[in-house]
């Protein structure tokens, strides 16, 4: 099994990763939310780049539920925003959810093309590693980053897996550096990830708990698959 890296969606070209399997990973906050939604019992979540998508398919689907955000902020008119916290069981069980987030439905989008694609955070990560052993298939990790750019946070849910899986895979540079800062950091994973830029903007707009949750390790079992444009557990 060969297991790369691509710190920010534009590292990700799918020519290099023909056969590839596809791993996204958005910690703060979608990834957490949608793996909460589907251990929550959500039927499904359907990902879309923009507002004006998801108001279309809503227009098709009346009783799903509207979710996401802008700039960490509910969306105005949107039923849930992109806290896991929000994704209940009373919320979400038997509900279709449609999303938009900043960062992570458009690394969804971007991973669409790839064989097959699993949604990671650090709460299910657990699920992920043991399915991704059990399959042995060469796999990319696509971090969502913030806005194009590195994201610390979810560089080191990259590393995370990719630690648990260097037993049984072929690192590359990449998930080799991933795999390193996450040892480095791991002692103290929520000090360290609370002083990033993009954990500092959610703790800034009253968000902290989220950071905390969002750093909580191997806490849901599910891993969520992408497919054809809808996210199912």
């Amino acid at each position: 099994m060969k297991v790369n890296v691509c710190f920010t969606p534009n590292d990700f070209n799918y020519d290099e990763y023909i056969g590839y399997n596809a791993v996204v990973i958005d910690v703060l906050r979608a990834t957490t939310s949608i793996v909460t939604a589907c251990v929550n019992g959500c039927e499904r979540v359907i990902p879309v780049k923009t507002v004006e998508e998801a108001l279309e398919i809503k227009a098709k689907y009346p009783d799903a539920l509207l979710a996401g955000e802008r700039k960490g902020l509910l969306i105005p008119g949107f039923d849930l925003g992109n806290s896991p916290y929000e994704y209940t069981e009373e919320q979400v069980v038997g509900k279709t959810i449609i999303m938009t987030t900043t960062n992570g439905t458009l690394a969804l989008s971007k991973a669409a093309v790839a064989h097959r694609v699993y949604i990671l955070a650090f709460a299910n990560a657990a699920s992920v590693t043991k399915l991704l052993l059990n399959t042995q298939e060469d796999i990319v990790i696509l971090c969502a980053g913030s806005e194009g750019q590195f994201s610390l946070e979810d560089a080191l849910c990259a590393g995370l897996l990719a630690d648990r899986l260097s037993s049984k895979a072929i690192l590359s540079d990449t998930a080799a550096a991933a795999q390193a800062m996450y040892r480095d950091f791991a002692a103290d994973l929520l000090k360290k990830v609370a002083k990033s830029s993009h954990a500092q903007y959610l703790i800034s707009i009253g968000f902290a708990n989220d950071v905390a949750l969002c750093l909580e390790q191997d806490t849901l079992a599910v891993t969520p698959v992408f497919t054809n444009g809808v996210v199912t557990a």
